[in-house]
C-alpha cells in the first residue's frame, strides 16, 4: 500500500463522512480517525478481546438472553476491529460460520466483515462456546460493536 492508495480511501471517506476506518492488508495495517476539524490522524488499530460487563439482550423472560446474564461474568465479547457489512457465510449459498451453542477452536473463522470490496474474516481469539451472535446478517457494524459473546470455560 502506498500514500496515492491513502488519499484515495481518505477521499472516499470524506465523501461518505466516515469518521473511522481501519484496513489491514498484507501485513501493513492502517487506521483513519476524523478529528474535530474536519481532518485525519493515524493511529495503531486496537483489536482486543475483554471480559464483558453489561450484555443487553430481548425482553425479560427470554431464557437465552437470561442464559448470558447469569453468566456474564465468564464471557468474552468479540468486537468489530472495522466498519463494514457483517456476514455470517462466505456466500449466500454456503453453510454459516458458526451459529449459537457452536464449539470454536481459537483461530476458527466467526464471520466477515466487508469493507471497501474487501472481505476481513474474524476469527475467534479463543476456543470455546458460542453462547451469542450479536451481529445481524448484511447490516453494517461498528468498529467496536460487539460481535459474539464467546464462553472460553467450554
Amino acid at each position: 500500500m502506498d500514500i496515492k492508495d491513502i488519499e484515495h480511501i481518505i477521499k472516499i471517506l470524506k465523501q461518505n463522512e466516515v469518521t473511522d476506518f481501519e484496513l489491514e492488508q498484507e501485513g501493513t495495517r492502517v487506521k483513519l480517525s476524523r478529528t474535530a476539524s474536519g481532518g485525519y490522524v493515524h493511529s495503531e488499530a486496537r483489536f482486543d478481546v475483554v471480559p464483558a460487563v453489561q450484555i443487553p439482550g430481548p425482553a425479560q423472560g427470554a431464557p437465552a438472553a437470561a442464559a448470558v446474564q447469569d453468566d456474564h461474568g465468564r464471557l468474552m465479547k468479540v468486537e468489530s476491529p472495522i466498519v463494514g457489512t457483517f456476514y455470517r457465510k462466505p456466500s449466500p449459498d454456503a453453510e454459516m460460520f458458526v451459529k449459537e451453542g457452536d464449539v470454536v477452536s481459537k483461530g476458527a473463522t466467526l464471520c466477515i466483515i466487508e469493507a471497501m470490496k474487501l472481505m476481513n474474516e474474524i476469527e475467534a481469539p479463543s476456543s470455546g462456546k458460542v453462547v451469542k451472535i450479536l451481529g445481524v446478517e448484511g447490516k453494517v457494524v461498528e468498529f467496536g460493536e460487539v460481535l459474539f459473546m464467546i464462553d472460553p470455560s467450554v
